[in-house]
């Protein structure tokens, strides 16, 4: 085993060995326990995690591909990080090679392979994000042979901070486009640029400009003209010069109009003495992977699912169009149709099916065949031909699915159409398996309503071809049954009940009444629910908070129970009468400071009521309520961390509060006091606020933006110096967050340090637990 650079131990992962590395990220091969199966884990450098800006592009790499939700886009299946330091990612381990191992061996192959690169990019495109550093490197492979677009870590996100340096280059300098050399604004043109500059390098073997050093490159891309192509490639030629143009104006609007062009490109064939083993190979490869060669397809054009559905296309090709492909997607028909001449003629007599006849649960009815042997072949043809171009269930005038039921429904027995029936509904089960192990809801639903469709229309054509269908495909739907149990028990150790819950009814779509379903029920009876209340023995409310809020990625992956509201005087007190805990003299950050003040929890220099949060307590008087509290309830709760407080107020819709939402210093303002500029409206509370007095956010908490700044867990350690005349001090100074009554229209909700055993008529505290 390789030895690892950085020791990195991952809940949940068993690191296998290093595979890559950048300037910001090392790569693993690591094992996931829970799925059982390999994984590229993506981990930030240790030694640059407390670089503010590196963090931050780290995560937004993180949000932006898990939100780009494409079969030519890298998904990423977690995101997560060990105690505040160590951020990583979870994708799809991908070892079939990049762009910069492909040989292609004719146009038809390299359209292919540009269709597909043009289709992710498209899809990233219309979700605002720019790559920005497309290269051969950055363009992989899955087992399939289908392009996975990689290394968005540069990537620019339409509203989103750029967090590079003003001026800086950004990109791989052979395939930067000129616009990115001049350090201009990169938009998709630039993509289409670097695609071309890759498409150029496909066809020739060399990159299109290659200068001595880094700044003689950039400046060729900005401007020297077009190299042109060898003669056997330069069909290709306006297409290159469109892709390249210096002006981003001149080049294709899109990648759509980049992909119509390329499919536009008169083919001329190559040497083709390798093709006979590279098809044997491909053959293979779809033969085995069926349902992922219609996975791609599916996504990109249409969904195969109900009436009221879009059908696969639009319109149906014409008879001429079919038979010109006809030698072309014969690989696809086979896999359909036993027989290896299935375009031939077929007879119309049943064949015999001795398998089916002995494991068949009921014996298959006789019934008057109302069709002729030229009437079965026909439908025969038309099925064919619909699953060619992916009309299985719609329309509703020609689909396939119809056309084999109705041969059924007349010869019960024929093995043919049987056999096409049971391959339609396995794919759509191998559908659905990879959709579900993508992490893909969406299409996971697309896929289930298909299954179900076809489900129901076997039912209501021919009940008992349903039995058969379901033996048939008994691999594909147990296989199916136990991703979606996996992903289930994933579900609920995140704490992720609405998950789990909608995983438990796509089973129950695609297989009504299954006895895994009552199982799987009760395993997630009792699991928290995101918004749920939970009340201590004490009187204390928490809101459950999971890792994501409406389809928006937080910082922490497992589940929090925090207090609704931050701990309140009329508790406080009762720690301080039950243990006796001596009175903590606290600060103003309005008024005067005398040496002398008797300023504290009790008199903070203005009314207090048990319904506020209360004031005037250091960061350690917190934490011995917390031991104090947690005692009397058997809990465990803590200060948040800074972490957690952030995953709050990103997952909070509430992202700078306006003039009136919470308790800010407004026009109410107690003190005219220049230092402060205050919310022009007027809240009416000069000082600290009652709970009630401003709504919960839409996490169902209260103060999170307002009325008082909270501690945070965490400790900056005393210095030599100070550790000598301080010996009985543990920190130095402690976080607090927030902003709070004394907060002006200018103040921001950030972290600050606040030196240890000082207390503030400003700062209280609020209470989390974990859950999972």
């Amino acid at each position: 085993m390789t030895e690892i650079s950085h020791k990195v131990s991952i809940p949940g992962y068993r690191i296998i060995r290093k595979i890559g590395e950048g300037g910001m990220s090392v790569v693993y091969l690591a094992y996931q326990e829970s799925l059982k199966r390999e994984v590229a884990l993506k981990v930030m450098r240790p030694i640059i995690t407390d670089e503010e800006n590196v963090v931050k592009r780290f995560e937004q790499e993180a949000e932006i591909i898990a939100r780009l939700y494409h079969p030519n886009i890298v998904s990423i299946y977690e995101v997560g990080h060990i105690d505040d330091d160590v951020l990583y990612y979870s994708m799809p381990y991908l070892q079939h090679g990049d762009l910069t191992t492909y040989v292609h061996d004719n146009d038809e192959d390299l359209k292919q392979v540009m269709t597909e690169i043009c289709d992710g990019l498209s899809y990233a495109h219309s979700q605002g994000v720019i790559h920005r550093d497309i290269k051969p490197e950055n363009i992989l492979f899955d087992q399939f042979g289908h392009v996975q677009i990689a290394d968005f870590g540069i990537a620019l996100s339409a509203g989103r901070r750029r967090f590079t340096r003003e001026n800086r280059i950004i990109g791989s300098i052979h395939y930067i486009s000129p616009e990115q050399a001049q350090s201009k604004d990169a938009g998709a043109q630039s993509d289409v640029y670097g695609l071309g500059a890759i498409l150029f390098e496909m066809l020739t073997g060399e990159p299109v400009f290659n200068e001595e050093d880094d700044l003689s490159l950039m400046m060729a891309h900005v401007e020297k003209p077009v190299p042109r192509l060898p003669a056997e490639v330069s069909h290709w030629q306006p297409v290159i010069d469109r892709c390249l143009a210096k002006d981003p104006a001149d080049r294709y609007a899109d990648m759509e109009a980049l992909k119509q062009a390329v499919a536009n490109v008169n083919s001329v064939p190559k040497s083709n003495t390798s093709s006979s083993a590279r098809w044997l190979l491909m053959s293979l490869l779809v033969l085995t992977g069926v349902a992922t060669w219609w996975y791609w397809p599916l996504i990109i054009g249409g969904s195969p699912i109900a009436e009221e559905r879009p059908s696969f296309v639009s319109a149906e090709p014409d008879d001429d169009a079919v038979e010109t492909d006809l030698n072309e997607e014969l690989l696809v028909d086979e896999l359909l149709v036993d027989d290896p001449l299935a375009n031939e003629p077929q007879t119309a007599a049943p064949v015999a099916d001795s398998d089916a006849d002995e494991t068949a649960v009921e014996k298959v009815p006789a019934v008057l065949n109302l069709l002729s042997e030229e009437e079965v072949n026909q439908l025969l043809n038309q099925a064919r031909k619909n699953i060619r171009i992916k009309q299985l269930t719609t329309p509703k005038s020609d689909n396939a699915v119809d056309q084999l039921l109705k041969i059924l429904g007349n010869i019960p027995d024929h093995q043919e159409a049987r056999n096409m029936l049971s391959e339609v509904m396995a794919a759509y089960y191998e559908l659905l398996y990879l959709a579900v192990q993508k992490n893909d809801w969406q299409q996971a639903g697309t896929f289930a309503a298909s299954v179900a469709e076809v489900r129901h229309r076997t039912i209501l054509a021919e009940e008992h071809q349903m039995v058969l269908l379901e033996q048939n495909t008994q691999l594909e739907s147990s296989l199916l049954l136990g991703a979606i149990a996996e992903k289930v028990k994933w579900a609920k150790s995140k704490a992720d009940h609405q998950l789990a819950s909608d995983l438990i009814t796509l089973i129950d779509e695609v297989m009504p009444g299954h006895e895994i379903i009552t199982e799987l029920n009760q395993e997630i009876k009792g699991m928290y629910r995101s918004g749920q209340l939970l009340t201590d023995s004490m009187g204390l409310t928490a809101v459950v908070v999971m890792p994501n809020q409406s389809d928006q990625q937080g910082l922490v992956n497992y589940a929090l129970a925090v207090s609704r509201e931050e701990v309140s005087y009329l508790l406080y007190d009762r720690f301080v009468s039950d243990t006796g805990h001596e009175v903590t003299r606290c600060k103003t950050a309005v008024g005067s400071n005398m040496i002398f003040s008797q300023r504290s929890y009790l008199k903070p220099g203005f009314a207090m009521h048990d319904d506020m949060p209360v004031v005037c307590v250091t960061w350690q008087d917190a934490n011995l309520f917390i031991e104090w509290y947690n005692r009397q309830t058997g809990l465990n709760y803590r200060l948040p961390s800074e972490r957690e407080w952030r995953h709050l107020q990103k997952l909070s819709t509430t992202k700078k509060p306006r003039c009136g939402q919470a308790n800010l210093a407004g026009q109410e303002f107690p003190e005219d006091n220049e230092d402060f500029l205050k919310y022009t409206c007027d809240d009416g509370y000069s000082y600290v606020s009652p709970y009630s007095a401003f709504k919960r956010n839409n996490l169902g908490l209260r103060g999170l933006h307002g009325n008082v700044s909270e501690w945070l867990a965490g400790c900056v350690e005393l210095g030599k110096i100070k550790a000598i005349f301080n010996a009985d001090d543990p920190c130095e100074s402690n976080p607090s967050a927030g902003l709070s009554w004394v907060s002006g229209s200018a103040d921001k909700a950030v972290i600050e340090q606040i030196k240890f055993d000082q207390a503030w008529s400003h700062i209280g505290f609020r209470l989390v637990r974990n859950i999972n």
